[in-house]
């Protein structure tokens, strides 16, 4: 995008330098800002290229402060929403590759809304550069990304892949590649081939069941063409090949996949892995029919996985009062203040 733009006005190089430090690393917020630019050359600039394919950005803040949801819209009127979370010093991002969801898991409220596109790569990039002008001003830095918004990653690979070169470039926005966290339902033929990049960001997989018939009445589109057995094999290939850990985000639903014999079965298909069991209890949903595991349950299932020496953590939800935590990303407003 700016590459052609120079190439294209036969700029010379330090003039995509100028650009890359002040949009990406100092969060300028206007083409007017790109100071390091002359005026004309700006007003050029800001004809050819939109400073953000994004707009009508709207924010809804939780009652703690802690997590702020982004509520944008594509050029085509479609929603975007975007978390920030802030917590123990870290600011995580929580980005969306897609508007809506293909997938349709049935846990899932973004899922329920159906799908409408496939975010570009500026789209990405523009939810990461929203949050990070905003910590900007007051003095703090983005800590973490994770793609767990909106959309399937391994259903918009090519656009993924291009937004993670961008946020972890030294010349733009300079994130730590192992601060970056990538989350799929475990589409067979694109994780492999994404896993075969060897891009050095983290992978998290959404596996929510321990088995293959249980994930397809929770998981049916991904769950059915992708089964389990060889989704296991691509993971298991890819920590004998790189050492590195995998995580299982397991979201907790009261009496459907929280009894003590799925912990069991859970604990035997990660055993001698490398791997994190997330525990997520269910976020609700208007759109949703499922409601969250209890505290006793939760803790049951927790214990029999400890038991079985399989590591996990308790993941506590941030934002579920404005519709900002896992699985709650669909365009529905409640109970939120809204920053204008």
């Amino acid at each position: 995008m700016f590459e052609d733009f120079v190439r294209e006005n036969n700029l010379q190089g330090y003039r995509l330098k100028q650009l890359y430090q002040q949009y990406y690393t100092e969060a300028i917020e206007s083409w007017d800002a790109l100071t390091t630019w002359p005026l004309d050359l700006r007003e050029k600039l800001k004809k050819a290229i939109p400073f953000s394919k994004l707009e009508n950005f709207q924010e809804y803040v939780s009652e703690d402060r802690k997590t702020i949801k982004a509520l944008s819209f594509t050029k085509e009127g479609f929603p975007v929403e975007t978390v920030l979370m802030k917590y123990s010093k870290r600011n995580t991002i929580c980005v969306s590759c897609m508007s809506g969801c293909p997938v349709g898991c049935t846990f899932c409220a973004t899922g329920q809304m159906g799908f409408n596109k496939n975010l570009d790569t500026q789209e990405i990039v523009d939810q990461v550069l929203y949050f990070k002008r905003k910590l900007s001003k007051e003095g703090e830095k983005i800590t973490n990304i994770v793609y767990m918004g909106m959309g399937e990653p391994m259903l918009n690979l090519e656009n993924v892949v291009r937004s993670i070169d961008i946020l972890t470039d030294p010349e733009k926005v300079a994130l730590g590649k192992r601060r970056i966290t990538v989350s799929t339902v475990g589409y067979i033929e694109q994780l492999d081939q994404f896993l075969s990049m060897d891009l050095g960001v983290k992978i998290a997989l959404s596996l929510h069941a321990p088995n293959q018939e249980l994930r397809e009445k929770l998981m049916p589109t991904a769950a059915k063409n992708n089964p389990l057995n060889k989704l296991m094999e691509v993971l298991k290939d890819y920590q004998e090949r790189t050492n590195k850990k995998i995580t299982y985000e397991y979201i907790l639903i009261k009496d459907i996949n929280d009894k003590e014999e799925h912990a069991e079965e859970l604990a035997e298909l990660l055993k001698g892995q490398i791997a994190l069991v997330n525990l997520i209890r269910l976020n609700p949903s208007p759109l949703i029919p499922f409601k969250p595991s209890s505290m006793n349950k939760t803790r049951l299932f927790q214990a029999i996985l400890n038991e079985e020496g399989i590591n996990n953590t308790l993941r506590y939800s941030y934002g579920d009062e404005i519709n900002a935590a896992c699985g709650q990303l669909a365009n529905i407003q409640r109970n939120a203040k809204q920053n204008h």
